[in-house]
């Protein structure tokens, strides 16, 4: 089994940066709830991101994220896929999550 730097195809490097997400998760057959809100980057390359985020996502789910851009003075929208997630306690009541997403691709922008 390759170990963890042997998965990753680019260095990471560190990025503290607040970006906006939007989830859906299925509630039933017909039903889906899409639900929105800020995560915090820890880490990125050009092909993925760890992110921590104040809810629990499932591996393999796949959620938009929009991440600033610097070099496009705007917000890029990505789709990525949870490769891994790790909760994290922060008092009795309150637990953040860790997770390791890679990118799908970028959506382009509208307009």
């Amino acid at each position: 089994m390759p170990n963890q730097q042997e998965r990753r195809k680019s260095e990471r490097a560190r990025c503290k940066l607040a970006c906006l997400y939007e989830l859906s998760k299925p509630v039933d057959s017909s039903t889906v709830k899409i639900s929105e809100g800020h995560g915090h980057s820890i880490n990125c390359s050009g092909n993925g991101m760890l992110l921590l985020l104040p809810e629990e996502v499932a591996q393999r789910q796949v959620f938009e994220i929009q991440v600033p851009s610097e070099a496009k003075a705007t917000q890029i929208t990505k789709l990525g896929e949870v490769c891994w997630t790790r909760s994290i306690s922060v008092n009795t009541r309150v637990s953040m999550y860790l997770v390791g997403i890679r990118f799908l691709f970028e959506l382009p922008a509208l307009g």
